[in-house]
């Protein structure tokens, strides 16, 4: 019994822990982003998004759905897979870089995924909107937040903080758990050739 109520309270303990980190990530600013938020596109849903939590707990952890980019009644291109298990845990935000300042690209659209379970984990899937219409996956990029010192990785880009013109730069924000920004440490550079990255010599 007691082993019962102590592995209850672990799981209230990380359940608190990692909805003040989740609320205080989507509160912070997106430290010099050119990102923002955006009504032009939408995100369809998990396919058991209405379902309570007794049905989800039914199906297989790793059934999955597909979450596809929407604009107006057409539907893009595929984002990501989301599971079963993950769904109760998890929340999409969509933003847009309109003026990304990268020859051949319209914009950049990045759909982050949160989930909370005792740590914070976010996915960030950037999507490059080319002047032709085409959508272009970027490399997903993943980020983990267990109440230390964090690394933030990010793509930046022309138009934003720490961007290099006609780059796009992979590296992370060094952040503490206040958010203050320590540096952006640049990893790798790389020029868009119109179809993909091509990593700078």
């Amino acid at each position: 019994m007691k082993n019962t109520y102590a592995i209850r309270m672990f799981i209230v303990g990380c359940a608190l822990g990692t909805f003040g980190l989740f609320a205080q990530d989507m509160e912070h600013p997106k430290f010099g982003s050119g990102f923002y938020p955006t009504d032009v596109y939408s995100l369809t849903q998990s396919i058991w998004a209405d379902m309570d939590e007794e049905s989800l707990m039914l199906l297989e952890d790793y059934t999955k759905s597909t979450i596809y980019l929407v604009k107006e009644n057409d539907t893009l291109v595929p984002v990501l897979d989301q599971y079963a298990s993950d769904v109760q845990d998890s929340s999409l935000d969509l933003s847009v870089n309109d003026l990304p300042n990268i020859q051949g690209v319209k914009r950049i659209i990045l759909v982050e995924d949160y989930y909370t379970f005792c740590c914070l984990s976010i996915s960030l899937n950037y999507i490059i909107e080319t002047t032709e219409g085409r959508f272009v996956h970027l490399p997903e990029l993943k980020v983990e937040n267990c109440g230390e010192e964090f690394n933030y990785w990010q793509y930046r880009f022309p138009n934003e903080m720490f961007g290099v013109p006609g780059k796009i730069v992979l590296g992370y924000l060094d952040l503490s758990q206040a958010y203050e920004v320590r540096s952006f440490q640049e990893e790798k550079v790389f020029l868009w050739d119109g179809e993909k990255l091509i990593r700078e010599q």
